[in-house]
């Protein structure tokens, strides 16, 4: 038993010297709307503090329907798709637990973490807006595609939608629930690209999945998250406990 202490300790705790991904790197495509500068928006309350200047300047209320459509525009703009995930250092649990059994593993679910990067997944981007909003007072909920993730939230007790990662062209009356009746399939006039991709995101004549007003998303994967996140900094250690601590061996 002894013989395998070193090479479990050295395999939980080499992980965390290497801080890489084992997801590829999304790289921005040139066609969304993307400003490398909102980098500097690093934390939610950044974006915050970003967004009521601007709503200042335009006179913009806090709790109006405007303020959504900036703030929308603001994730938008400083995020270009594509997942961001834990490197190995940060969680390599999650990581390789993702890398073996698919994505939702390490994909970060906070928002505070998620503006750590330049990019985020139409989930990611639909938390940070959520996270946002909620700090304003303005309730929200998801709305779910087949292979899609996006959100309304609520201004005067009416539901508007809002989607900053697929970014469509609708106007601010359009986004008013009742106006799209919630039909998936009657938003699709608001995207542009192969309309392949769009059907493949939205499902045909299929309904949209409301979730619960106000509730924390994804907190399975949280929970997940920071339970392997702590476990990673500190698994190394277990087999040493076993020298540590041996057996006492039955007389």
């Amino acid at each position: 038993m002894k013989f395998l202490i070193l090479p479990l300790t050295l395999l939980f705790l080499l992980p965390l010297f290497f801080d890489v991904s084992l997801e590829k790197e999304p790289v921005y495509n040139k066609t969304e709307l993307y400003d490398p500068s909102l980098a500097r928006l690093n934390s939610v309350q950044k974006l915050i503090d970003y967004a009521d200047s601007l709503a200042r300047k335009e006179h913009i209320g806090y709790n109006s329907l405007g303020y959504g459509v900036l703030v929308s525009s603001i994730v938008r703009m400083r995020f270009y798709h594509g997942f961001s995930n834990y490197t190995l250092q940060q969680n390599w649990i999650a990581a390789i637990a993702q890398y073996i059994f698919g994505r939702g593993f390490s994909s970060p679910v906070k928002a505070d973490q998620i503006l750590q990067y330049p990019y985020a997944g139409c989930s990611q981007q639909a938390i940070v807006l959520m996270e946002t909003m909620k700090r304003k007072n303005v309730s929200y909920r998801s709305v779910g595609f087949p292979h899609h993730y996006a959100t309304e939230l609520n201004f005067k007790n009416n539901w508007y939608f809002f989607d900053p990662d697929m970014e469509p062209r609708i106007k601010e009356s359009e986004r008013k629930e009742d106006k799209w009746k919630g039909s998936a399939d009657y938003l699709k006039k608001y995207y542009n690209g192969d309309c392949s991709r769009i059907d493949w995101a939205f499902g045909k004549s299929m309904p949209i999945i409301l979730g619960t007003t106000n509730a924390d998303p994804a907190p399975n994967a949280y929970f997940f998250q920071k339970v392997t996140k702590s476990l990673s900094k500190i698994l190394f250690f277990f087999p040493l406990l076993i020298l540590l601590f041996p057996r006492k061996k039955h007389e």
